[in-house]
């Protein structure tokens, strides 16, 4: 599954492009399940700017733990 950023959208509205949109538009989130025997992995690459990537390091591995743990149930 992949997903390309093109804006952003604010109380339900799309937002004109602007400076700031435009330094991460076109970025890229892409998922992959790959499966081996009774493992499934999943694979993660998502493009992020530098004014994302603090934001990212602690949001990221919260969100894929809490995916791993609905997936195991």
């Amino acid at each position: 599954m992949a997903f390309k950023h093109l804006g952003e959208i604010k109380d339900h509205k799309e937002v004109p492009p602007n400076a700031e949109t435009e330094k991460w538009s076109g970025a890229m989130e892409t998922y992959r399940l790959t499966q081996k025997g009774d493992v499934v992995d999943l694979h993660i690459e998502v493009d992020v700017i530098e004014k994302h990537i603090d934001y990212f390091k602690d949001a990221f591995p919260k969100a894929v733990e809490l995916i791993k743990e609905l997936s195991e149930k």
